[in-house]
């Protein structure tokens, strides 16, 4: 889905959740949100010119929706998105989340791998300190369904926010695309193919690309001007959580 239609659709919604209090948050977060647009018209929502605060309200917002978006999808589709990079492993608190688990060593960890867990949203002290709690579900030696709560690294577990922050371009969240690497001079760039629902975009070349040559894609918002090398990596540091490196970044150009 386009996801920017998909969030301005949950904010127009008076009861986006359903849940009286989370309900209540977001609108108080949305308050913030448009006082700041008042105070600083001309400016877009989602780039560094917005103040910390309301970057991180927006930010929230944006982690309801997808997290309501997420929920509405079928099993097979959110294993794939749960399957995706998370830049960030950002495990909310005090509130209970879906996460991706990956990377146990352990034989039962193991088995749990590539799953879908529950985070508590509670963190645990003495030997579980910086873990935490995540409901899982899995099938024992004989068959049955086991529900068990392990404390988990944080290293350990992706989230549904965190996957797509790392990889959603405005157009949707698309897992072949995202694979591809950022370049502030990209050889390639989306089209839509279809405007019907879903709709479908196409990776097409805008240059002669040779054999073996890895597709490039620009993360970046499209701007009238161009943009400074250093102006650019924060942007990517704080959208997508690296330091660009890429040809036009290490000979400082302007693009």
């Amino acid at each position: 889905p386009n996801l920017q239609q998909k969030l301005l659709q949950f904010v127009s919604r008076s009861a986006p959740t359903g849940d009286p209090a989370t309900d209540a948050e977001i609108q108080s977060l949305l308050r913030l949100v448009r006082m700041t647009a008042q105070r600083n018209p001309g400016k877009a929502h989602l780039n560094n010119e917005y103040p910390p605060k309301a970057r991180a309200a927006l930010d929230k917002v944006n982690m309801y929706a997808n997290l309501h978006e997420f929920n509405l999808q079928p099993e097979s589709v959110q294993k794939k998105w749960l399957s995706l990079h998370d830049a960030f492993q950002v495990v909310p608190l005090n509130m209970e989340t879906p996460v991706g688990i990956f990377g146990l060593k352990s034989p039962k960890g193991k088995q749990l791998n590539n799953t879908i867990g529950t985070s508590l949203g509670t963190m645990g002290a003495s030997k579980n300190e910086g873990r935490f709690r995540v409901r899982t579900v899995r099938k024992n030696e004989t068959g049955d369904i086991v529900t068990e709560d392990l404390w988990t690294k944080k290293e350990n577990l992706k989230t549904v926010h965190g996957t797509c922050c790392s990889n959603a371009f405005t157009s949707g969240l698309f897992e072949k695309i995202c694979r591809i690497n950022h370049s502030c001079r990209p050889n390639t760039k989306i089209r839509t193919v279809t405007d019907s629902e879903p709709e479908e975009y196409a990776v097409i070349a805008f240059c002669d690309i040779e054999a073996g040559e890895g597709l490039t894609l620009s993360y970046l918002q499209q701007r009238s001007e161009s943009r400074s090398t250093e102006i650019r990596r924060e942007e990517l540091l704080e959208k997508y959580g690296f330091r660009c490196e890429c040809e036009a970044c290490e000979r400082n150009e302007s693009c």
